[in-house]
């Protein structure tokens, strides 16, 4: 009964700022009201499942199939309490009174897309879901359409992720050909011991399309580049919705990747993926692009442990990194708020604002792996799922490290000393629905950490292959290895970055080192030089229609000619007729009489 109010209440906010032609401040309370009944209908909403038979094909009944579980449960409140945050933090943020109605109708949509995705029990409700959630995010990263960058970053994003459109679309159709069913239930059940090439062929596609949605390697670099759309839709995008899509799909499908042989093919992916961005968010100056990195980092361990069999601790990575990853996005923003700068090497005196300044240090906290913040919790836990391979251990270690050094770099570039004292004013005077939700989200960073506790007998109802996972522990060596890659990172960090913002030798060096990993112009020139390859190819097939057409249209021409020319031999006359056929028969014998001699 309260199922589909959850969906219900947000779009009757849309509906409401639809309604109201005048534009006005009001939409974001609005946005944010719908959000929070959305979040507290939650508590009325039932395990299950719902199919509703959609329309027939013959025998074949295409039915829409909803889930409520735990982790579908976890997954819609992340969302509409996420959702809440976002629309408050927008009140403050947005002061355009004529991009109101259109940006809080679209994140509103979005929030819908993100929660019908989150309840989808079949491939069906998934497939719409994921449609509009690619459609929503094309929009919201051009939201400022006058803007060259931000036309080109939403190009870039949704044609990187109409590939995987395209590969789900033609996944869907294998699995239904496999299994005769949609529902994930059915097709979980009929698992087989062997591969089949019909499992084999579904299961790469599914995976990637995975790898578009959460910008896995090669496809990562769309997701730094949506940095051009609003900070909200920036927050959004990274914490709970779109890029989580394809983490959340790879934890309930889980057992069809281990079906299909290719866990190990996802784990490298996102070990490579992993190491790509902690290297270009050491090289990143563009505050909001440093984090992009960094969820980039972080949904690449999220699956290098559903890789690993470790699926609680995917999902409680994935529940914590939503409360972190919002906050500095909300911090950014402010940062470019008051100061009106984007590059970490301009935005100075962040500290002049205590509450945004305690609250940003929180985020990068749980970031580093400061224990007992949620991210120390959630980098042990990756740790612990990958610790019998030696090879990959090792390099989560590094990029542990990695992370603790650029994370700090960004914290201590933007919270610097302002010398000249001019921005000290305008952090001050920042709107109070631009801090809140930030200091709340700190708090949740540090109160993250009892889920680690509480998240097994949360997900003790959930399917057997999630239950049967590896429980959640920490062992002495994960608590002094994160501790020590922590102290490690922020020390250097530190030597380098905080005392003066002018370049020592050494960062000379560690920057021309970090020029050679930084590989965000070498996939900007590959997408380009792929997009022009596909360009000529399409200009070629082009020409060749243009002419085959051409070669038919003359064709037909010379056919009409002919006939008009036979039709005139056609008189009615006797003599002409027996005329021709006296001279075809005479062809005739002349023609046998040469072949027989």
């Amino acid at each position: 009964m309260f199922l589909p109010l959850l969906l219900l209440v947000p779009l009757f906010a849309a509906m409401i700022a639809i309604a109201l032609l005048r534009p006005s401040m009001k939409y974001g309370y609005i946005a944010s009201a719908a959000s929070l009944a959305s979040l507290l209908l939650l508590y009325f909403v039932q395990n299950g499942s719902i199919t509703i038979t959609w329309f027939t094909i013959g025998k074949d009944a295409i039915a829409i199939t909803t889930t409520i579980a735990p982790l579908n449960m976890a997954l819609l409140a992340i969302v509409f309490f996420i959702g809440t945050l976002i629309h408050l933090y927008s009140t403050g943020y947005l002061k355009t009174l004529s991009e109101q109605k259109r940006f809080y109708i679209e994140m509103l949509a979005f929030e819908i897309a993100m929660a019908t995705f989150a309840m989808s029990g079949n491939f069906i409700l998934l497939f719409i879901a994921w449609e509009f959630l690619s459609m929503l995010s094309y929009m919201l990263i051009g939201f400022w359409h006058n803007r060259e960058r931000a036309v080109r970053a939403a190009r870039l994003a949704i044609t990187t992720v109409l590939i995987g459109d395209i590969a789900l679309i033609a996944a869907i159709v294998i699995f239904w050909n496999t299994f005769g069913t949609f529902n994930f239930a059915t097709i979980l059940s009929l698992m087989p011991h062997s591969v089949s090439i019909g499992l084999l062929a579904g299961s790469a596609l599914l995976l990637l399309a995975i790898f578009t949605k959460s910008a896995q390697f090669p496809f990562q670099e769309w997701l730094p580049e949506a940095m051009e759309g609003p900070t909200p839709v920036s927050a959004f995008l990274h914490s709970s919705t779109m890029v989580k899509a394809g983490v959340f799909a790879a934890i309930i499908l889980f057992p069809i990747f281990a079906a299909a042989h290719l866990l190990a093919l996802m784990l490298w992916f996102g070990v490579l993926t992993a190491i790509i961005a902690t290297f270009n968010a050491m090289r990143e100056k563009q505050v909001k692009r440093v984090i992009a990195y960094s969820t980039v980092q972080e949904l690449s361990l999220m699956l290098v442990a559903v890789a690993s069999g470790a699926l609680i601790a995917a999902i409680y990575f994935f529940i914590v990194q939503s409360f972190y990853k919002a906050l500095l996005f909300f911090s950014s923003g402010s940062v470019m708020h008051a100061t009106e700068e984007e590059s970490i090497d301009k935005i100075r005196g962040m500290s002049s604002n205590k509450l945004l300044y305690i609250s940003t240090l929180f985020g990068v906290l749980s970031v580093a792996g400061m224990i007992p913040f949620s991210g120390f919790f959630a980098s042990a836990a990756i740790g612990s799922s990958v610790f019998t391979n030696l090879i990959v251990y090792s390099l989560i270690i590094l990029i542990g490290l990695g992370t603790s050094f650029f994370i700090f770099r960004w914290f201590f570039m933007i919270s610097g000393p302002d010398k000249a004292g001019e921005t000290a004013l305008r952090y001050k005077a920042l709107p109070r629905a631009m801090i809140y939700p930030a200091v709340l989200l700190a708090a949740l960073t540090l109160a993250g950490s009892s889920i680690f506790f509480l998240i097994p007998g949360f997900l003790s109802s959930s399917p057997a292959f999630i239950t049967g996972a590896p429980q959640l522990s920490v062992s002495l060596l994960d608590i002094v290895s994160v501790t020590v890659l922590f102290a490690v990172g922020a020390a250097v960090s530190y030597s380098l970055y905080k005392p003066s913002r002018l370049l020592k030798p050494s960062q000379k060096k560690g920057s021309a080192l970090a020029s050679l990993a930084y590989t965000h112009k070498f996939f900007m020139l590959l997408y380009g030089g792929a997009a022009r390859f596909v360009y000529e190819i399409s200009e070629g097939v082009g020409a060749f229609d243009l002419y085959l057409s051409e070669a038919f249209d003359w064709l037909g021409h010379a056919v009409v000619l002919a006939s008009r020319g036979i039709r005139r031999m056609s008189v009615g006359g006797i003599n002409p007729y027996a005329f021709v056929f006296a001279v075809g028969f005479a062809v005739l014998l002349a023609w046998i009489f040469l072949v027989i001699v």
